[in-house]
Parts: C-alpha cells; structure tokens; sequence
C-alpha cells in the first residue's frame, strides 16, 4: 500500500450510492476497505447527469481530491433528459474542469441492465429496449475517447455484464438497474485492479 494517503470522490447515481443496500455495502465503501485512502460518497438516488454536474463543485472540487470517478447516464436515459451523446457531452465538461483542477477523472461506463427484471421490480411502463441501447451507445462513444485528453475510462459495464446471463441474473441484479451485494463486491474487485493498474498502490 503507498506511503501517501490520497482522497478520492466518487460521484453519481444510486448505484453509487449503493441503492438499495447498506452503504457499507456498496462498491465504494469495499474499494475504501480495499485501498485504504480517503474515499468519499457522493452518490444520490435518481440524478442525472446534469443534476451531477450542478452540483460538482460543491461534492468534488471542494473536497480538493487527487482523483473522481463519475458514475451516470442510467437515469438520463430512463427519463429522457439527455441522448448519450449529451450525457457524454457534460461528462467531458466535468472531466476537463478535474483535470483543470489538479483531479485526475475517470469515467465508468454505465452498467447494463435487465429490461424484463426491472419491468418487474422496478418501473412499469419504461422502454427499458431503449434505455439498454442508449446505454450501450454511451459506452462505445465513452470507448472512443482518446486518452490523450487526460480523461480515463473504465469499462464498468462490459465487465458486469461478463458476471451473469439469465440464468443467474438476479444474482447480480436486485431489480434489473441496481446491483445486489455480491454485484457491489464484484465491482470494488475489479475496481481496485484497475486502480492498482494505475499506479494507485
């Protein structure tokens, strides 16, 4: 483990806010455990993209971290307030103002999810068909991006999407959107390699 102990923020959604489990439970709180930094959660329940980027400032610039992880796009897509490319859009913003800020930013590609669970579990009534499409469009285009920018990616949902097929999806997700616990410790797993990959430890 390093000599020096960095902060980091995690910033997003309810996935990263560990919805509907404990927050001990969540990803960020095992990825804590696991690096011993200063990992900070600031993930709320139904944001936007846009809502995130609001409230930047506030949840990640004034905490003078030394990286942030954003975590969004599910809910942009769900309630149609952003095409993948405008998500994509304000992601960049928020990226490009870390790194003008000394913080090293690294996306995560937005988790999969399961239409026919979560029109069971969660809400009826959505094109989830839709949503799963956007979400995989917002990955590719997030792939695309040139790591010259400063800007690193995480290919968080090719990897959760690797866990599980039908037969054992309700392992991994409670309600077709939001990862069960074993999901969350899978994710601070491969987190923290990909952390360790970067020189974090």
């Amino acid at each position: 483990m390093s000599q020096r102990k960095e902060k980091i923020v995690f910033i997003g959604n309810s996935i990263v806010n560990g919805f509907p489990h404990k927050r001990s439970e969540c990803f960020v709180s095992r990825f804590r455990e696991m690096t011993g930094h200063d990992v900070i959660n600031k993930g709320i329940n139904g944001e936007t993209t846009d809502q995130i980027k609001s409230r930047f400032e506030k949840d990640v610039l004034s905490h003078k971290p030394s990286r942030v992880y954003l975590l969004t796009g599910t809910n942009d897509f769900i309630y149609s307030t952003a095409t993948p490319a405008e998500a994509l859009a304000s992601l960049l913003v928020l990226g490009h103002t870390a790194i003008a800020h000394g913080i090293l930013p690294v996306l995560l590609t937005p988790l999969m999810i399961d239409g026919a669970l979560a029109e069971q579990r969660w809400l009826e009534g959505t094109d989830y068909e839709k949503v799963a499409k956007e979400l995989v469009l917002m990955r590719e285009l997030m792939m695309e991006l040139s790591s010259d920018q400063g800007i690193a990616v995480v290919d968080t949902q090719r990897y959760y999407m690797d866990l599980y097929d039908r037969s054992n999806v309700e392992e991994y997700l409670s309600d077709g959107l939001h990862p069960t616990v074993v999901g969350h410790a899978a994710l601070a797993e491969f987190l923290f390699e990909d952390f360790r990959r970067r020189g974090g430890l």
